[in-house]
């Protein structure tokens, strides 16, 4: 009856006139109903135009966002100019520079905004395509093989259509939770590192087989939902990584550097190459066996988006078997003061 209803409702969107977003969740659903009924082929291939047309949805959305954004860039263009037009003429030449100097910076930050919003949306598509694509391979090879062999020896290849399905399912759960973890705007107020850090800590909850040594931390400017996110992720990195070692340890430190707090997290765990350090802030990131993070590999990813949404920057330091450490920049707060140390 569910397939029955889905097709027929395709059957209306398929017309011209049809809203393509609807169109879209229709072969979602049909792929989805398929796969129930073990259907595996017509599934997929329901499953390949969804992702088809999702993706020029997702360009025109794109598209149109740009086309926004540079319209506002043309409206900030013509009110400076009206602005300028209206200012007296003995200070028109101060001002006419003035404002030329601060739209060009404008210009340039929007222009740098899109630019990055746009290498980010490719790297995420590219994560995205890479990362489903091995389960997608395994679903297809075991459906295949589903079709050749006898029904009593079909059962474990049916069982690993359905572990693939279910990472990729994980998948797209996590990656809808990390893009509405980052729709919401920051919001800016002095943020006690010392009171956060020492709640995600106690968040984790890691035992006494790992201890925390926390140094003088201070006062940053932020929002203090998303900094906590960024230390649970950091510390559960490094507790992840060192819990198995004799006398493993997490030391918190600070320093301050040009009006901006770097905060270095550090674990004298198993540690990574150094060569791939730019890879581990990627979505679904993963490393070479032996040194893969657990998981969708989307904590650091979010580590990264909240600092650089903060006007900070992250790096990050390792060697094989000799830990690791994180470092984020963080704003100061006007007239802040370091916490007290603590221990943990």
């Amino acid at each position: 009856m569910a397939l029955a209803h889905a097709s027929r409702a395709l059957s209306l969107l398929e017309r011209p006139e049809s809203n393509r977003s609807y169109r879209s969740r229709a072969l979602h659903v049909l792929s989805k109903v398929h796969a129930a009924r073990g259907d595996y082929r017509e599934a997929y291939g329901f499953a390949e135009r969804h992702r088809a047309l999702q993706a020029e949805l997702d360009r025109e959305a794109e598209r149109q966002r740009l086309e926004v954004a540079l319209a506002e860039l043309e409206f900030d263009r013509a009110q400076a100019v009206a602005d300028i037009q209206r200012t007296a003429l003995g200070q028109a030449r101060g001002e006419v520079a003035a404002l030329h100097a601060q739209l060009e910076a404008r210009v340039q930050q929007r222009t740098q905004e899109l630019q990055a919003a746009n290498e980010e949306l490719s790297a995420f598509a590219w994560s995205l395509s890479h990362y489903l694509r091995t389960p997608m391979q395994l679903v297809m090879g075991h459906a295949d093989l589903l079709v050749t062999l006898p029904e009593e020896e079909r059962a474990a290849h049916a069982e690993g259509i359905m572990q693939s399905i279910g990472r990729m399912s994980e998948m797209l759960d996590g990656l809808l939770r990390y893009a509405e973890r980052h729709l919401k705007p920051l919001e800016s107020r002095p943020v006690p590192l010392a009171e956060l850090v020492q709640g995600a800590w106690t968040e984790l909850a890691p035992g006494a087989d790992v201890q925390l040594v926390t140094h003088a931390l201070p006062v940053v400017m932020g929002d203090a939902a998303a900094l906590r996110l960024v230390f649970r992720n950091l510390l559960a990195n490094a507790t992840q990584h060192s819990r198995r070692r004799e006398g493993a340890r997490v030391v918190v430190r600070a320093s301050l550097e040009g009006g901006m707090h770097v905060i270095e997290v550090q674990d004298n765990g198993v540690g990574f190459d150094p060569e791939a350090a730019q890879r581990l802030f990627r979505v679904f990131s993963q490393l070479p066996a032996g040194q893969s993070f657990e998981g969708l590999g989307l904590g650091l990813a979010d580590v990264w988006r909240v600092v650089i949404a903060h006007g900070g920057h992250v790096r990050t330091e390792g060697r094989p078997g000799e830990g690791a450490s994180f470092f984020v920049s963080l704003p100061a707060a006007p007239g802040q003061v370091l916490g007290a140390p603590a221990s943990a």
